[in-house]
């Protein structure tokens, strides 16, 4: 093959590549993070937020969304931080979607189980130059509150799962 026909064939190759790229399907970021610490003799908040994070990304993963599972401990030593983090980490995989998950017992002794979406949105900085990702307003929100007794019985998996599918009923792309 002539060099200059090998060119352009290297050429076509790499536009079409970037083509592709760039209509990949971004990253919903699932995040979950317990608001109780666990208590020697207590729920494993924890595992149970690990375990309703992960029905969560697996209902969204099967449906063929592009998901990145990531769970924090309800022992987080510096909230603020973790948050830059999470967005920092989101910016870097290209996610456009947060999912947040939850499972906790609330100041009225509520069980909760929540899942919220959020979309992620350029963050301007001085000067007008786009210098990261924020937060927007909740595009989805289900929540289940049950008496803590529920705890003994509760499946995080079978809730998550649930709860994910009312979400893509809501969002079908």
């Amino acid at each position: 093959m002539p060099p200059r026909e090998l060119s352009r064939l290297i050429t076509a190759a790499a536009l079409a590549l970037a083509a592709v790229a760039a209509q990949a399907e971004p990253c919903t970021l699932v995040f979950g993070q317990g608001r109780n610490p666990t208590l020697r003799g207590g729920p494993d908040w924890d595992g149970l937020n690990q375990r309703f994070n992960a029905a969560v990304a697996n209902t969204l993963d099967a449906q063929g969304r592009r998901v990145i599972p990531l769970t924090a401990s309800s022992v987080q030593l510096d909230p603020d931080a973790a948050g830059i983090a999470l967005l920092r980490e989101a910016d870097r995989l290209r996610c456009a979607t947060l999912a947040e998950t939850t499972v906790f017992i609330d100041e009225q002794e509520t069980l909760v189980l929540r899942l919220r979406v959020y979309p992620l949105l350029p963050a301007i900085g001085d000067g007008g130059a786009i210098v990261g990702l924020r937060i927007g307003t909740a595009l989805f929100v289900t929540q289940r509150d049950l008496d803590p007794k529920a705890l003994l019985r509760l499946k995080p998996e079978l809730v998550g799962e649930q709860m994910a599918s009312e979400y893509l009923q809501h969002d079908r792309r």
